[in-house]
């Protein structure tokens, strides 16, 4: 780096530390000159949901074909789904972070969620998230999913509202279920609040993590049968396809 360069990369951070903005990588706090959350060393590490994605879930699949095996064989409710990170590496220790008390971290995933949202569901007249149960939500102090919700309403100026969508009882874990088992633990799971707010919306679906897609397909379904035109879901991260082995 050449001495202007540096110099203009000090004065910059002399600004934003004044400013009380963000000085420090979240991923693994080194000084920030150039972005506003990741320092340039993470940034090449992070794992961009930018390769070959299932057209209708968006998760990172291993080639180019329209869509996933597990979509194929079990369509989701939702239009389509994109994320944009892959669940791996330091994505995965600071989606835990968030959702286990470091609620900035919302701010730095929206950032990456932003441009998606943009670009990906061009003509969205609704923003809603994936609920959690009023006991879950007193658990961990906050739903990370309308965090991130809050924050992209707030950047598009596409409208939120709180508690469209209910969620009814507390369910078990889907990555470890059948197909057939994670329809049965979902089943009746949410309710629409307000239905008249959904009627010929195009409503975008945050949540934190695409894991198999069941929990996204449910409340999707729940949105379209109040009159949803349509639901996209936008997620920070996407867990890759499962390679089946022989």
């Amino acid at each position: 780096m050449d001495l202007k360069s540096w110099v203009t990369d000090l004065a910059k951070y002399a600004v934003r530390l004044t400013s009380g903005e963000n000085i420090a990588c979240v991923c693994c706090g080194a000084e920030l000159f150039s972005d506003k959350y990741f320092c340039e060393r993470c940034l090449d590490h992070l794992p961009f949901n930018v390769g070959y994605i299932c057209g209708k879930c968006g998760r990172p699949i291993a080639d180019d074909y329209p869509v996933c095996p597990e979509c194929k064989a079990h369509m989701p409710d939702f239009t389509y789904a994109r994320s944009a990170f892959v669940y791996d590496g330091e994505i995965v220790r600071l989606i835990r972070e968030f959702k286990t008390g470091e609620r900035y971290l919302g701010e730095a995933f929206a950032d990456r969620m932003f441009p998606l949202l943009l670009s990906e569901f061009r003509g969205a007249e609704l923003l809603a998230y994936v609920p959690m149960t009023a006991k879950a939500v007193k658990a961990r102090g906050y739903n990370q999913a309308k965090v991130l919700a809050q924050i992209l309403s707030e950047r598009s100026g596409i409208p939120m509202k709180e508690d469209i969508l209910v969620k009814t009882h507390d369910t078990a874990e889907q990555k470890e279920l059948s197909a057939a088992e994670r329809a049965k633990n979902l089943s009746g799971s949410f309710r629409v609040h307000e239905r008249a707010l959904c009627r010929e919306k195009s409503i975008v679906l945050i949540d934190d993590v695409l894991t198999t897609g069941a929990t996204a397909s449910a409340a999707a379904r729940a949105l379209l049968r109040a009159g949803a035109l349509r639901v996209w879901v936008l997620t920070v991260a996407s867990v890759p396809e499962r390679v089946q082995t022989p």
